[in-house]
């Protein structure tokens, strides 16, 4: 059609119709292995035809996959003739046809990790932020998307990137939602726990991933729930990276912990009286085992109930019912700023919060303005008072219940020291007559 010469015409009809070692004497050639790639690039941009694109990307792929050093003849053709190949591919990311795109990424991952020079950071983020909207249940090519997030994801500059752009909340969102989805999800399931693992390599990463976005509850309900050896394997690796990376103590002592939450150490039990033939396997699990049972002999129950609330995944433990424990452990809730009391108001702010969650959230409110002389006005500064009072027409029986008791022990509270008031000052105190006859 006139789009290309005569002379890159016969140039890729030899290059396509020999052997694959008549084609590494062309790209090895000192001047036609840019003459083909040039070729290559002048078809992409030149025509638009889908089936003749998706012979020239294809054709890309498969000359990049006979020897990864061709990624560096792309670089060349780059420098040579100023033009950005990232740039030149990243715009056909946005075609319609499906098999041609994810051929693009493919070949953009290729030259971004085969080579030493590294994705520009535009073009980076642009595909990053690409492979983040194409991950979905009903994207036929999403297994390609993965393997192209794992191959970016042996350079820890990538893994970085992907991390400060928030793709990881993609990754765990799909794990999460995928324990709800009754299609084949087994190898997906693999593959984007495959994605994680190979984040968890960067400390920075491991230190953050659990509580920036909880992912150790989600690994931790798919271990239990699957039955294939191969996302057992990668989920208990990734474990292993959580309490191995991260240089702070503190941050180990913390993902152990959710671990213990999240029931780990018992399917780490019961995985360990199986008959386990991966020696790899046998060996992390053995590590996990160690350190959670460590951990076990010196966790305090304010731990782990910290660890609970800030997990959002609130359960009905011994704690939230402990005389005991709220009688010592109250005014804790008052901690780094009254951390803990702001997310249990939170809790309740959150429409997404399940019914079990809010009646939890509303009785530690009550057990806290209970056993802490404060707790009322506390819960007044931080602006909570009507939230509790809108949970008292929840649809739930329970959530409402719960409820009702907060608002009993916020005023119980308050008459016992309007009580104390009136016994330590006597009747001369006329304002608090007053105010206790306006309550009446």
């Amino acid at each position: 059609s006139q789009m290309i010469d005569k002379q890159d015409y016969e140039l890729i009809n030899r290059f396509d119709s020999n052997n694959a070692s008549e084609r590494e004497k062309i790209l090895t050639h000192p001047t036609e292995k840019l003459e083909c790639i040039r070729t290559l690039m002048t078809i992409i941009q030149k025509v638009s035809k889908e089936s003749t694109l998706q012979y020239t990307v294809t054709l890309i792929d498969d000359l990049l996959l006979e020897s990864k050093n061709r990624v560096d003849l792309f670089h060349l053709y780059s420098r040579k003739y100023k033009e950005n190949v990232y740039q030149l591919f990243s715009k056909m990311l946005y075609l319609q046809d499906p098999y041609l795109v994810h051929q693009v990424a493919r070949i953009m991952c290729k030259l971004g990790c085969w080579s030493s020079e590294l994705m520009p950071d535009k073009e980076l983020r642009d595909f990053i932020y690409w492979i983040m909207e194409q991950l979905d249940e009903k994207n036929p090519y999403k297994e390609t998307l993965c393997r192209c997030l794992q191959m970016l994801f042996r350079i820890d500059f990538y893994r970085l990137a992907f991390y400060k752009l928030d793709g990881v909340k993609s990754l765990v969102k799909y794990l999460d939602a995928s324990l709800t989805n009754s299609n084949s999800k087994d190898q997906m399931q693999y593959q984007v726990t495959c994605c994680i693992w190979l984040l968890t390599f960067n400390e920075h990463i491991a230190s953050r991933i659990q509580n920036a976005y909880k992912a150790i509850p989600v690994l931790a309900d798919i271990l239990n729930a699957t039955e294939k050896e191969k996302v057992k394997r990668i989920i208990i690796a990734t474990f292993k990276n959580l309490l191995e990376k991260p240089n702070d103590s503190d941050v180990v002592k913390a993902n152990c912990l959710c671990m213990l939450q999240s029931k780990v150490k018992k399917l780490v039990e019961l995985m360990l009286q199986s008959n386990i033939e991966d020696p790899d396997l046998a060996e992390d699990l053995d590590f996990l085992n160690k350190k959670l049972e460590t951990l076990v002999m010196d966790v305090t129950s304010f731990d782990e109930y910290t660890l609970e609330i800030t997990s959002n995944r609130l359960n009905w433990s011994p704690c939230h019912k402990s005389d005991k424990f709220w009688r010592e452990n109250a005014q804790r809730l008052n901690e780094n700023n009254f951390y803990l009391i702001k997310k249990l108001i939170d809790i309740l702010r959150l429409n997404s919060s399940s019914p079990q969650t809010l009646e939890i959230a509303l009785n530690d409110i009550g057990e806290y303005v209970r056993y802490y002389s404060r707790g009322k006005n506390v819960i007044e500064q931080l602006d909570a008072k009507t939230t509790i009072m809108s949970m008292l027409s929840h649809e739930d029986t329970n959530v409402k219940h719960q409820a009702l008791l907060c608002v009993q022990k916020l005023m119980v509270h308050h008459w016992e020291y309007l009580t104390k008031l009136d016994l330590n000052e006597g009747p001369s105190n006329q304002s608090s007559g007053k105010v206790v006859g306006t309550k009446a």
